[in-house]
């Protein structure tokens, strides 16, 4: 392996912990995200079960004015009845009383369950209250914890820049176009610009096979910036046998 490529690879060491560390913060922001998520679908899911409670409230209250009424008018009905002499009235009267008396025997069973639901209402928005407070906990630690890593994926990055200023001048220093080659590559394939080719010419990246002229300006190790993989676009590089046995 030349010293030009040891010098990249190198700096592909240093670019790919760089990568890496701005990966992890986007998985931290999503770690957050996630959280924030959760603590609003329990919030929402609170919101929901209030509506409910209003809405067999407002239904409780209206059934139990219409018994009111039809207790009321029962009351009058049979008031009336006493004094009534003619039959047909009468019968009239009676049944009136009668469908009433069913009217407020429906709404007092409807007001009972009613009365159930909203006891479970009540203890699922209990149990939510519960969740809220405990996602909001968990939420304050992942928030925490997402900061402090962040700060150190930071100040790691600052000296990977540092430590990344001194590789791409080792590697300039050999060969300016070859770290133009590089650079290229880095941005095509999102920082893994290198890749290590097998003996019989197999990119190890995308498996492709290269042609014998690929092969063998690899195998020789100079004009790196050209040994490019014609499948992924890869600069790729042999390790030594030495190397392979270690």
């Amino acid at each position: 392996m030349s010293d030009l490529m040891d010098r990249m690879l190198d700096l592909n060491y240093v670019d790919r912990r760089i990568v890496r560390g701005k990966l992890r913060l986007q998985e931290v922001t999503r770690e957050v995200a996630a959280q924030e998520k959760r603590v609003e679908e329990a919030r929402e899911a609170a919101r929901k079960i209030e509506l409910a409670i209003k809405d067999k409230a407002f239904s409780a209250d209206r059934m139990n004015m219409e018994i009111r009424t039809a207790e009321a008018e029962a009351a009058d009905q049979e008031r009336k009845l006493k004094n009534i002499k003619n039959q047909r009235e009468f019968k009239i009267v009676s049944d009136r009383i009668r469908d009433l008396k069913i009217r407020v025997d429906e709404h007092e069973s409807n007001v009972l369950a009613n009365m159930t639901d909203l006891d479970k209402l009540r203890e699922d928005m209990a149990a939510v209250y519960n969740t809220i407070g405990e996602e909001d906990l968990k939420l304050t630690s992942v928030k925490q914890k997402a900061q402090d890593e962040i700060n150190e994926i930071r100040a790691k990055h600052a000296a990977l820049l540092e430590e990344r200023k001194a590789a791409v001048s080792k590697v300039e220093a050999v060969d300016g176009s070859a770290y133009h080659a590089y650079d290229l590559a880095l941005k095509r394939t999102k920082g893994d610009p290198l890749a290590e080719m097998s003996m019989d010419g197999i990119c190890q990246s995308c498996f492709r096979r290269q042609n014998t002229n690929i092969i063998n300006m690899v195998h020789i190790g100079e004009d790196v910036k050209n040994c490019k993989c014609q499948g992924c676009g890869r600069i790729l590089y042999v390790k030594e046998k030495k190397n392979e046995e270690e």
